[in-house]
């Protein structure tokens, strides 16, 4: 059975181009995680579309997602600022969203490093939060 973990959505669908997907995507009907094949893309329209996760990232291509960040302590030359409870990518400014309900924009100007093994974000910030 396929979970939520080893899904990516995809956003939601407005217009079907069927370009570069992989053979199967996955809608969420009651809860459960519903394959179609990319052929069946038009009768979806409106819903959310998600990808199985090895479709998109391969492991040994050392290739973050936004989402693979959840988890991390963000930490800027003040100390900790707060755990990363979700990231928000539905708007243009990538967001984490802190586990005290904080938001801090994802932008490569604003980290210096990220490291996947203290499960750590270095930023340097433009301002005060």
């Amino acid at each position: 059975m396929i979970s939520k973990e080893d899904l990516l959505s995809i956003g939601f669908l407005k217009r079907t181009h069927n370009k570069d997907l992989p053979e199967f995507i996955f809608v969420q009907r009651d809860g459960l995680f519903v394959p179609f094949r990319s052929e069946r893309i038009s009768e979806l329209m409106g819903e959310e579309i998600w990808v199985q996760r090895s479709d998109i990232v391969k492991e040994e291509d050392g290739v973050f997602l936004w989402q693979d960040l959840v988890g991390f302590e963000i930490i800027d030359e003040n100390g900790a600022i707060g755990r990363i409870a979700q990231v928000d990518e539905s708007t243009i400014n990538t967001l984490a969203i802190l586990e005290d309900g904080r938001m801090i924009p994802l932008h490569e100007d604003f980290i210096v490093v990220i490291d996947p093994d203290a499960q750590e974000i270095h930023v340097r910030l433009p301002f005060a939060l």
